[in-house]
């Protein structure tokens, strides 16, 4: 056999098996980070995984176009556990792939000096591999064409999570923990039983098989309940206001660079397990009125209240957590407007972009000085190129005018008033002037603030920063495709269950 010949068998069965390496590779690159022992042998392990698994994910981008059915053990579904990739999924695990690269490629050094410097030496090689088990759960979430086997994958990424938000340097850190144990484990549990509820229904776990069968079936009181109850799982485990107040004290006392890559997948990820299951595995039309008449006001409350608190805040972390809690109000508004599936997927990644810029601000400031309170703020000195990456950062995140939030905006403000929802469009002017506000309260704690609190100089390494400020300035010339492949709209038609619009 030619070498020639050697590479097309490999690329075949690679081809052959994409949905399933996808998972793989990551998971045992978590268990050889285990027995490794060393920190940079974590780390570089981690590396190399990431770099992998984001070539692999853009190299299946072609395959999914036309769809990714993947049975395990030859047990085809509905019988057997399928994995499903698509145009709706597979751009999702590109980005959060290129997010984990990110994180580890771009934030060693503080990763070493917020996180693994308060873990013992013997066992800081831990995070990586307790990272990387995080990362495998949310790819088989978003993989997975089986919702039972989405339960499982949900409790593998909630599982490493807890310990990961727990090591802080404060003890409130395994507080802000526990508080996401206790609700992450309410959320799920309510998963899990609406999938019960759906397989005494259905008899099936296959989220394609179960479509078929409920579209045949037709609604009733069962099949409302099961939606009921995953669907509070669901959002409990988002964080959508009033259940906010776990995410704001586990965000307020993890590491602020681990909220880079937590704070940054969070929302997509919860967002596409709602998605798939009100689009793909039931009928949205049997839930739409309550779409509209329970979230839509949830939302609007969310926004306002959050973004109150963001500019009441009285630190720069909290400020910025206040911020991404009151996006989540966003999100689930445009969720309720079934015409703003593109505009949804286009605010999601953005949102993801300035969490990880926010974040890495914090970082590079907490790991000078823990008092992050604005009262006692100190005076930033000798870091002139620090300060115009955050001026970048700040403007990006605020929407001022020429950037692409500001674009996204104005067609949030458009898509409300065509369709004639005023009091949304009130509520929504009302958080952006409040979303101003509290970032020219960053600005002035981070630029203003006067020497008699003390001097820190940021010496840390900015190419994390500089990289997000890049992605940034080329989300502005490509803010209109953005959701081109994440486009659910483009999808649904080939799949020819129902009529979404």
């Amino acid at each position: 056999m030619t070498g020639e010949q050697i590479i097309i068998e490999i690329s075949m069965i690679i081809s052959k098996h994409l949905p399933a390496l996808q998972i793989l590779i990551p998971f045992f690159a978590a268990l050889l980070s285990v027995i490794s022992f060393n920190r940079f042998a974590a780390w570089l392990i981690s590396t190399i995984c990431a770099t992998l698994c984001l070539s692999l994910a853009i190299y299946a981008m072609p395959f999914a176009k036309g769809g990714i059915s993947y049975a395990f053990g030859s047990w085809h579904p509905p019988i057997g556990i399928e994995y499903r990739l698509d145009l709706f999924n597979q751009p999702i695990i590109v980005f959060i792939n290129a997010i984990l690269l990110f994180f580890l490629l771009f934030g060693r050094e503080l990763i070493d000096s917020t996180v693994t410097k308060y873990i013992e030496k013997n066992r800081q090689h831990i995070f990586y591999s307790l990272l990387l088990f995080a990362h495998v759960g949310y790819l088989g979430v978003i993989s997975t064409n089986d919702l039972f086997n989405l339960y499982v994958f949900i409790e593998i990424s909630s599982l490493a999570t807890y310990v990961l938000m727990s090591k802080g340097n404060t003890r409130m850190a395994l507080v802000g923990s526990f508080d996401y144990l206790m609700l992450g484990t309410i959320g799920a549990t309510l998963i899990l039983i609406g999938i019960g509820f759906l397989l005494a229904i259905t008899g099936s776990l296959n989220i394609t098989d179960i479509a078929r069968i409920l579209k045949v079936q037709g609604n009733s009181r069962l099949i409302t309940t099961a939606i009921v109850f995953f669907l509070s799982g669901a959002i409990l485990k988002t964080a959508f206001f009033p259940m906010h107040f776990w995410m704001i004290r586990a965000y307020s006392s993890a590491p602020p660079f681990i909220l880079t890559y937590f704070a940054a997948i969070s929302s997509i990820f919860g967002v596409y397990i709602i998605l798939r299951f009100i689009h793909f595995t039931i009928d949205v039309e049997l839930i739409q009125n309550i779409l509209i008449s329970v979230l839509r006001p949830m939302a609007m409350l969310t926004i306002a209240v959050c973004t109150f608190f963001a500019f009441k805040a009285g630190s720069l972390k909290k400020t910025i957590i206040y911020g991404a809690a009151s996006g989540i109000g966003y999100i689930f508004l445009l969720m309720t407007i079934l015409p703003a599936t593109e505009l949804l997927f286009q605010l999601l990644i953005l949102d993801s972009i300035n969490k990880i810029a926010l974040f890495t601000i914090v970082a590079h400031i907490q790991n000078k000085t823990d008092d992050l309170r604005f009262q006692n703020f100190k005076f930033i000195e000798q870091s002139q190129f620090f300060k115009l990456l955050v001026a970048f950062a700040l403007i990006f995140s605020a929407g001022l005018p020429m950037t692409s939030m500001f674009l996204v905006k104005i067609k949030l403000f458009t898509l409300l008033i065509s369709q004639n929802l005023i009091l949304e469009f009130i509520v929504v002017v009302l958080g952006s002037i409040f979303g101003l506000l509290y970032h020219f309260k960053l600005i002035k704690a981070i630029f203003f603030s006067p020497q008699k609190n003390g001097t820190i100089k940021i010496d840390t390494k900015l190419y994390g920063l500089m990289a997000v400020i890049m992605v940034q300035f080329i989300s502005l010339l490509y803010v209109n495709d953005l959701a081109s492949l994440l486009n659910i709209l483009n999808l649904v038609p080939k799949i020819n269950l129902y009529t979404i619009l």
